[in-house]
């Protein structure tokens, strides 16, 4: 049986998201080009940061674990809203992992998206994971 090990918790009303802790409180609308206010920060950039961030604290822990620099590794993330046929939206994923100073960027990046929760849980169909030039 698995042991839960920490548990986020955010209420979203109203066009805001915040934590129960405190430590995130963001002004949530859609954006302009979906033809919304465009303040604050937005559901789709929202899960790019979740998603980035996730995979980043993977990379360091398969980075360390071979023993390559943590430095500079980083990952630019895009989500994409894609409008479904009939009602609603679907996303693709694509996150280019940055990791100079590693001899073997795919093995540590296989080891990452190995252990990062957030990615395991998205349908390879629509995410792509390169290592960037």
């Amino acid at each position: 049986m698995a042991t839960d090990l920490y548990t986020a918790v955010v209420t979203s009303s109203s066009g805001t998201a915040r934590s129960d802790d405190g430590a995130l409180s963001v002004s949530v609308h859609e954006p302009t080009a979906l033809k919304g206010t465009g303040e604050g920060t937005n559901p789709e950039q929202l899960m790019a940061a979740a998603l980035g961030s996730c995979l980043l604290e993977s990379l360091r822990i398969a980075t360390s674990s071979t023993g390559g620099s943590v430095d500079d590794v980083s990952v630019e993330s895009r989500v994409t809203l894609v409008e479904d046929e009939g009602a609603g939206y679907s996303a693709r994923y694509a996150l280019a992992v940055s990791l100079p100073g590693t001899d073997d960027a795919d093995a540590v990046l296989q080891q990452a998206l190995a252990i990062c929760p957030f990615t395991k849980t998205v349908d390879p169909a629509v995410l792509d994971v390169s290592v960037a030039a």
